[in-house]
Protein backbone atom coordinates (compact mmCIF):
# COMPACT_ATOMS: atom_id res chain seq x y z
CA UNK A 1 0.00 0.00 0.00
CA UNK A 2 1.24 3.25 -1.00
CA UNK A 3 1.82 6.84 0.61
CA UNK A 4 -1.42 7.92 -1.48
CA UNK A 5 -3.65 5.33 -0.77
CA UNK A 6 -2.85 5.67 2.99
CA UNK A 7 -3.74 9.23 2.97
CA UNK A 8 -6.79 8.61 0.63
CA UNK A 9 -8.61 5.78 2.61
CA UNK A 10 -7.76 8.48 5.68
CA UNK A 11 -9.17 11.43 4.30
CA UNK A 12 -12.30 9.44 3.08
CA UNK A 13 -13.49 8.98 6.62
CA UNK A 14 -12.62 12.72 7.77
CA UNK A 15 -15.62 14.19 9.26
CA UNK A 16 -15.19 16.96 7.23
CA UNK A 17 -18.40 19.43 8.38
CA UNK A 18 -16.91 18.86 12.11
CA UNK A 19 -13.62 20.41 10.52
CA UNK A 20 -15.48 23.11 8.89
CA UNK A 21 -17.56 24.11 11.98
CA UNK A 22 -14.54 24.04 13.95
CA UNK A 23 -12.53 26.56 12.09
CA UNK A 24 -15.81 28.66 11.53
CA UNK A 25 -15.80 28.24 15.94
CA UNK A 26 -12.39 29.73 16.15
CA UNK A 27 -12.54 31.97 13.85
CA UNK A 28 -15.85 33.77 15.63
CA UNK A 29 -13.76 33.32 18.77
CA UNK A 30 -10.99 35.32 17.58
CA UNK A 31 -13.60 37.59 16.20
CA UNK A 32 -15.30 38.22 18.90
CA UNK A 33 -12.19 38.61 21.57
CA UNK A 34 -10.19 40.79 19.18
CA UNK A 35 -13.46 43.04 18.86
CA UNK A 36 -14.05 42.90 22.53
CA UNK A 37 -10.96 43.85 23.45
CA UNK A 38 -10.46 46.56 20.95
CA UNK A 39 -13.93 48.10 22.50
CA UNK A 40 -13.15 48.26 25.78
CA UNK A 41 -9.37 49.84 24.66
CA UNK A 42 -11.69 52.57 22.91
CA UNK A 43 -13.55 53.01 26.09
CA UNK A 44 -10.82 53.12 28.06
CA UNK A 45 -9.29 56.04 26.28
CA UNK A 46 -13.02 57.52 26.48
CA UNK A 47 -12.75 57.73 29.74
CA UNK A 48 -9.50 58.88 30.24
CA UNK A 49 -10.38 61.52 27.89
CA UNK A 50 -13.71 62.87 29.69
CA UNK A 51 -13.71 61.40 33.05
CA UNK A 52 -10.10 61.64 34.17
CA UNK A 53 -11.06 64.58 36.47
CA UNK A 54 -12.24 62.45 39.83
CA UNK A 55 -9.33 60.24 40.20
CA UNK A 56 -11.92 57.74 41.98
CA UNK A 57 -14.35 57.14 39.55
CA UNK A 58 -11.75 56.97 36.68
CA UNK A 59 -9.67 54.45 38.94
CA UNK A 60 -13.08 52.40 39.61
CA UNK A 61 -13.75 52.94 35.76
CA UNK A 62 -11.14 51.66 34.24
CA UNK A 63 -11.08 48.42 37.15
CA UNK A 64 -14.66 47.64 35.43
CA UNK A 65 -13.19 47.56 32.23
CA UNK A 66 -10.18 45.23 32.75
CA UNK A 67 -12.93 43.01 34.79
CA UNK A 68 -14.57 42.69 31.55
CA UNK A 69 -11.32 42.36 29.47
CA UNK A 70 -10.73 39.01 31.71
CA UNK A 71 -14.15 38.24 31.40
CA UNK A 72 -14.04 38.15 27.61
CA UNK A 73 -10.54 36.22 27.66
CA UNK A 74 -12.19 33.80 30.09
CA UNK A 75 -15.28 33.46 27.56
CA UNK A 76 -12.90 33.27 24.88
CA UNK A 77 -10.90 30.28 25.84
CA UNK A 78 -14.32 28.41 27.24
CA UNK A 79 -15.78 28.15 23.65
CA UNK A 80 -11.97 27.33 22.26
CA UNK A 81 -12.08 24.27 24.46
CA UNK A 82 -15.64 23.32 23.53
CA UNK A 83 -14.86 23.55 19.58
CA UNK A 84 -11.86 21.09 20.52
CA UNK A 85 -14.23 19.08 22.33
CA UNK A 86 -16.57 18.91 19.74
CA UNK A 87 -14.10 18.35 17.29
CA UNK A 88 -13.17 14.83 18.95
CA UNK A 89 -16.53 14.22 18.87
CA UNK A 90 -16.36 14.58 15.23
CA UNK A 91 -13.95 11.85 14.99
CA UNK A 92 -15.10 9.89 17.90
CA UNK A 93 -18.98 9.44 15.46
CA UNK A 94 -17.39 9.47 12.28
CA UNK A 95 -17.87 6.44 9.32
CA UNK A 96 -14.42 5.87 9.39
CA UNK A 97 -14.36 4.48 13.24
CA UNK A 98 -17.19 2.65 12.03
CA UNK A 99 -15.20 1.28 8.99
CA UNK A 100 -12.75 -0.02 11.44
CA UNK A 101 -15.15 -1.65 14.11
CA UNK A 102 -17.41 -2.39 11.80
CA UNK A 103 -21.00 -1.37 10.67
CA UNK A 104 -23.06 0.43 12.66
CA UNK A 105 -20.49 0.27 15.85
CA UNK A 106 -18.34 3.13 17.55
CA UNK A 107 -15.93 3.11 19.97
CA UNK A 108 -17.08 3.74 23.87
CA UNK A 109 -16.53 7.61 23.58
CA UNK A 110 -18.17 8.13 20.53
CA UNK A 111 -21.38 6.34 22.15
CA UNK A 112 -21.24 8.32 24.95
CA UNK A 113 -20.74 11.20 23.89
CA UNK A 114 -23.52 10.44 21.04
CA UNK A 115 -26.30 9.62 23.65
CA UNK A 116 -25.26 12.23 25.73
CA UNK A 117 -25.85 14.86 22.70
CA UNK A 118 -29.10 13.01 21.11
CA UNK A 119 -30.76 12.30 24.48
CA UNK A 120 -30.08 8.71 24.93
CA UNK A 121 -30.78 5.67 22.83
CA UNK A 122 -34.74 5.46 21.79
CA UNK A 123 -35.45 1.75 20.70
CA UNK A 124 -39.02 0.37 20.15
CA UNK A 125 -39.78 -0.34 23.44
CA UNK A 126 -41.88 -4.14 24.72
CA UNK A 127 -45.16 -4.69 22.30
Amino acid sequence: MGLLECCARCLVGAPFASLVATGLCFFGVALFCGCGHEALTGTEKLIETYFSKNYQDYEYLINVIHAFQYVIYGTASFFFLYGALLLAEGFYTTGAVRQIFGDYKTTICGKGLSATVTGGQKGRGSR
